[in-house]
């Protein structure tokens, strides 16, 4: 039994390297299946949670099993850098994707009380481990999640680009490398160089023996304070209540006070870190549907906007009906959290 079902694991494994194409367009229509279930069946925060974690999760396994088949990768120097620090992400990566269903799960099992000691438990493990991130891998900031999901389709574009460029290339010159027979380390033969206009001429520094960059001590009190700002926000909402204007506040201005100590000193930055910058900066616009901003401002504009385009626009009224019953819902199981 054991056997077979390893046969099948590696069987399904080969199935996805080959044709990631394919498994995007299946893991589209598991997350599309959590939206139609919401609000349509009773517990149906539950289950439409439980379909969209765990599509989230095959998308994750999926990534593995095609960055693996690629051979090498960020995740794969990070791995050589440091195994620990990987296996940190991993467990990062995944409670993130878990959290909103385990933080669900628990309201059911144990209430409002079980549901927020939970919630701060999952919001302790994710600071502690971002800190040692931040102290001892190459990140010089953390990212949300903390392992990104490969781009299918700029990888398949890059598939097609290098399987067109093998095939202008004659037979004789496919191998411009070669493996020594002591170290195994490959080397580049003279005819593998770049044309001589190209040529920097310094010696190629390989990304795996590359040591941990110093992060400039404004930048990391940026991401100190990024960090934080999930707990802080907790102890607010505990002290002030949730729909309370000034933990919105707290939050709201820990979040602005970070990314102007990042826009200050933009020149210290590296590009990871401005990419990362600018997804923070769009994420502030959570902040409209977030109680009690949501309660006193956006609740009305919103449901006045779906409800006119599902009474005068025929086709779209398809899914600004369904919208506009699941955004309440929506809000109240979301809009507490930080990792957006």
């Amino acid at each position: 039994m054991m056997d077979q079902l390893k046969g099948l694991l590696k069987s399904y494994e080969a199935w996805v390297a080959k044709n990631p194409d394919v498994v995007g367009d299946f893991e589209t229509t598991a997350k599309w299946v959590s939206y139609f279930v919401a609000g349509r069946i009773s517990n149906s925060n539950v289950l439409s949670e439980l379909v969209y974690t765990l599509s989230n999760m095959l998308v994750f396994y999926n990534d593995r099993i095609i960055e693996k088949a690629r051979g090498a990768n960020e995740n794969a120097v990070l791995r050589l850098q440091s195994g620990l620090c990987y296996r940190l992400k991993v467990t990062l990566t995944t409670l993130e994707y878990c959290e909103v269903f385990i933080e669900i799960s628990a309201r059911r099992l144990f209430g409002q009380t079980g549901k927020w000691l939970v919630i701060a438990l999952i919001q302790v493990c994710k600071a502690a481990g971002r800190l040692f991130l931040l102290k001892h891998s190459t990140s010089d900031i953390i990212t949300s999640p903390p392992i990104a999901a490969v781009n299918r389709r700029a990888l398949s574009k890059q598939r097609k680009a290098d399987a067109a460029a093998a095939d202008s290339v004659p037979q004789s010159e496919h191998s411009i490398t070669f493996k020594l027979k002591r170290s195994g380390r490959l080397i580049r033969k003279v005819e593998g160089a770049p044309p001589i206009q190209y040529r920097d001429f310094k010696l190629h520094v390989d990304n795996a023996d590359a040591a941990k960059t110093q992060i400039p001590r404004e930048l990391l009190q940026a991401e100190y304070l990024y960090i934080a700002k999930p707990l802080v926000h907790l102890v607010a909402m505990g002290l002030f209540g949730q729909r309370s204007w000034k933990q919105y506040i707290i939050a709201l201005s820990m979040d602005l006070y970070s990314v102007h100590l990042y826009r200050q000193h933009r020149h210290l930055m590296s590009k990871q870190q401005k990419l990362e910058l600018s997804r923070r900066c769009i994420n502030l616009l959570y902040f409209l549907v977030r109680s009690p901003f949501y309660d006193k401002y956006s609740k009305t504009r919103i449901e006045r906007i779906l409800g006119f385009v599902a009474q005068n626009v025929p086709i779209a009224k398809v899914v600004a009906g369904p919208l506009k019953e699941y955004v309440p819902q929506w809000q109240n199981t979301y809009f507490y959290l930080w990792s957006t």
